[in-house]
This record gives C-alpha cells, structure tokens and sequence, in this order.
C-alpha cells in the first residue's frame, strides 16, 4: 500500500432535488468519492477526485463551484455544451424514486491524455450502471476502468425512472460491467433483478439462503474478491476470503431514515476498509457508522463531523494494532 492512495470515481454527477425544492450534489459515484475523499484527507492518507461531465450552466458552475469547496479537483470535470445532469427524487418510507433527465452532460463523458494518467496511478476506482446508458460514457468508463490495476468497484445502482418505468440500465451492462470488477455491490432488490438478468438459478424457500447463492454464485463467476449485499433495515451481507460476513439489523428509527446515499455511504466505507486491507468485520462497520450518519440527512453527501471521523481514527489504530498482533 502506498503512503498516499488516490481513488477515482467515473460516472454521473448531478443536482438531486427534492420535491422539497431543496438541491444537493448527487450521482452515485460522486457520493461514493465524495466520502472517500473527506476520509482520505481527514486522515492525510491521500485524496479522491472524480471523472465525470458538466454543463455551461448554472448547475455546471455550481457543481464545480461545489466541488471545490469539498476540496476536490475539478480538472476531470469536463465542461460539455449539453445541460448539466440533474434528478427528482421522490423519497417514501425506506426507499427513494428518480425522475433522472436524458441526454445530459455525464453522458458525454471522454477520456483525455490526463485521465489515462490518472487511471495508471489510481489505487481504486467506483463506477456503476446509470451512467453506461449512453454510448461515448460507456466506452470512456469502460476505457478508463480496465487501466486501473486496483481495486475496481461496481457499484450496481440500478435506476429506473419513476413516472414511466424507464430503465437507466440494460441487460448488456449488467453483464458486462461484473468483468471489470474486484468488488460488487447492490441491494437486496438489485440482487433479484441481476440474478433473473443473468440467468442464475436460485430457487429457495428461504430468502437469506437464496442471497447467499447468488452472493457466491457471482463471486466465483466473476473471480471476484469481494460481493456486498445491503439490505436496508436488515443490515448487510459480505461474502470475502471464501467466508460470510454479516451486519446486524439496523437500530434506527426507520420513519426517521433519509434513504438517498446510503448505500453510497455504506461503499464507500467498506472500499476504504477493504483498500487498508482491513478484516472484513472492521470495514462493514466502517460502511455501518457512515451510512448511519448519511441517513440522518436530506443530502446524499452531508459533512462528515468530528464525532464520525474520530471514529474512523479509533477504526485505522484498531486495524493497526490487529496487523501488529
């Protein structure tokens, strides 16, 4: 491991607004490197920049503007001629729905000689579904991952448009982007869809048993080194090392949780675990104190406050002094 660790996200970066009215930095990705960055550098370990499209437009400037302020680069941050990217959200009681405009900047999204350098030097890098739905994007992010030598998540995340049933996603991505991958993660829904995608056969009268196959189905099918399932309340499963790993149910008042980001939050936990070569048990409670902190808020991509990182210290000394031992 190097002293200082650069991670890349490659994908959509958007404006969630709410039906509130309220606006906030979004996209999958971006809130997954959002994260890692604030622990990164809080932890002077290194940063987290991200790849990705805006518009000549107010959105566009305040993204960047945004991103700055985060103390993020913005030099990966093309600026493109269509609109930039933004999303309805419709939250309800333990899920969100997505209104998710087309035809938008993060789907032009092109790799530059700068960008080919920094996948060579880049130690991990987060991509997802949404953002292959167009041509020019799926190649670039497609580019851009197999170059990276890292750990390479993907981040399932698979979205269809509320009012119409518009998928952001097809079959050919679905299969596909699990060959670029060390590392999967999805939710308990997204488990069901991917498994019928990809022709997994996992008939079970018990529906934990039926996510252990298939956790372990996809793993060895796709020689990968890690699959993570979240399952909202219900905590969280890992499969690692040939092994289960598991989060308990959930003790937050669930009328009070804000679900978007939280499986964002939760990946990028666990990647910062996994890329310090944590145990298993060490990052997935990483992923549960952020996630847990992110659900306490409207934005996908709150502050981190003291509280949170000095648990996060507490996690490296732990880490440290079990490699020690």
């Amino acid at each position: 491991m190097s002293s200082k660790q650069c991670v890349v996200g490659i994908g959509e970066v958007l404006m969630d607004v709410f039906e509130s009215g309220e606006a906030t930095l979004g996209g999958a990705p971006f809130n997954v490197v959002f994260h890692l960055h604030q622990l990164l550098t809080a932890l002077s370990m290194g940063e987290a920049v991200f790849l990705s499209a805006v518009g000549h437009d107010p959105w566009g400037r305040h993204i960047r503007s945004m991103v700055a302020a985060a103390g993020m680069s913005t030099e990966y941050l093309a600026e493109v001629d269509q609109a930039t990217g933004s999303a309805l959200v419709f939250e309800s009681e333990g899920g969100a729905g997505f209104e998710i405009q087309p035809d938008v900047a993060w789907d032009y999204i092109r790799l530059s000689d700068a960008a080919g350098e920094l996948a060579r030097r880049s130690d991990a890098v987060i991509f997802g579904s949404l953002a292959q739905r167009s041509e020019v994007s799926r190649e670039s992010i497609r580019d851009f991952v197999s170059r990276v030598k890292g750990h390479r998540l993907y981040d399932v995340n698979l979205r269809r448009n509320t009012t119409n049933g518009v998928a952001g996603y097809t079959n050919e991505i679905i299969a596909n982007s699990p060959k670029l991958a060390t590392l999967v993660k999805m939710n308990d829904l997204e488990l069901e869809e991917v498994g019928s995608l990809l022709g997994f056969d996992l008939e079970s009268r018990d529906p934990e048993e039926r996510i252990c196959l298939f956790m372990e189905r996809l793993r060895v099918e796709f020689s990968l080194a890690a699959v993570a399932i979240t399952r909202g309340s219900k905590g969280a499963l890992l499969a690692s090392e040939g092994k289960l790993f598991r989060l308990p149910d959930s003790t937050l008042d669930q009328s009070l949780v804000r679900p978007v980001g939280a499986g964002d939050s939760f990946a990028a936990g666990l990647l910062f675990g996994i890329m310090q070569g944590w145990k298993p048990e060490l990052s997935l409670d990483l992923a549960n104190i952020l996630s847990g902190w992110v659900v306490q808020h409207v934005s996908a991509t709150p502050t981190l406050p003291e509280s949170v990182l000095s648990r996060v210290r507490d996690s490296v000394m732990l880490a440290g002094e079990a490699t020690v031992s």
